[in-house]
């Protein structure tokens, strides 16, 4: 994960391939539509905030005006504006995690990449820091590589699984209501329910329930369920559990039975 990271802020030599992100030919656009903010925040402790922010600029190549404009803009987009003096080594974790997204998006990326943004937070800074992400993400795109599950649950539009470097699975969080049924009689086959209008895939549960991730109104579910004489009994909302995604993954990418 740290190479595709490295290759897609193009920080990284590759012997041969190309790195495309959403659309982009990142060999041909270099550093010019992704920002970055590895594990280890890349800040100088003896500057100042905006020392830093200056010199993340310089290295996208501003100057002058356009560096100043640039770095009182995103010092207020992340509410910076009051530690422009103070000199990084004097920051919370928390507030240097901001300054170095501050200088990640500094050129006004497309895209934003993050590397682990909450690691070692306490549960108020990574629930800050959760808040600034989602909010970024209305107006960029958001990388996000953690191991941190509650970080993906609840910021993730879509998840990807690595393991040892190859994807073993991938799943749509948003975009879709997820729910548990209970059927008084079921289909005897899964793919029934599969073909029915506003379902976009159903998983059959060990309990008798079956988890649906749907792409229309529920209560249209109701009815259907219903014209087709499978009695819905019961119907509960249902969250992804990405924990249970990540076992049954690597589960199978071993060779053994999720």
């Amino acid at each position: 994960m740290e190479n595709l990271l490295l290759h897609a802020d193009n920080l990284g030599r590759k012997d041969q391939g190309k790195t495309r992100l959403a659309g982009f030919h990142l060999d041909l656009h270099p550093g010019e539509v992704v920002g970055l903010l590895p594990e280890i925040p890349p800040l100088y402790g003896s500057l100042s905030v905006d020392e830093n922010l200056d010199f993340a600029a310089r290295l996208r190549g501003m100057k002058g005006a356009e560096l100043t404009s640039a770095r009182n803009a995103v010092k207020q987009r992340l509410d910076l504006r009051a530690l422009g003096r103070r000199l990084c080594s004097r920051l919370s974790k928390g507030m240097a995690q901001r300054v170095a997204i501050a200088q990640a998006l500094i050129h006004g990326p497309e895209i934003l990449i993050l590397d682990e943004p909450t690691a070692g937070l306490d549960p108020a800074q990574a629930q800050s820091l959760r808040d600034l992400i989602r909010q970024l993400g209305e107006s960029c795109g958001i990388l996000l590589a953690s191991h941190i599950l509650a970080d993906m649950e609840q910021l993730c539009q879509r998840v990807v699984i690595l393991n040892e470097g190859r994807q073993v699975a991938e799943q749509q969080l948003a975009g879709s209501n997820l729910v548990r049924i209970q059927l008084g009689s079921p289909p005897q086959d899964v793919t029934e329910l599969e073909k029915l209008d506003g379902v976009a895939t159903v998983q059959p549960q060990n309990d008798g329930w079956y988890q649906l991730a749907l792409n229309g109104p529920v209560a249209a579910l109701s009815e259907r369920l219903t014209a087709h004489g499978w009695r819905l009994q019961a119907l509960i909302p249902a969250r992804y559990n990405l924990q249970s995604l990540l076992a049954d993954a690597i589960s199978r990418e071993a060779g053994g039975q999720p």
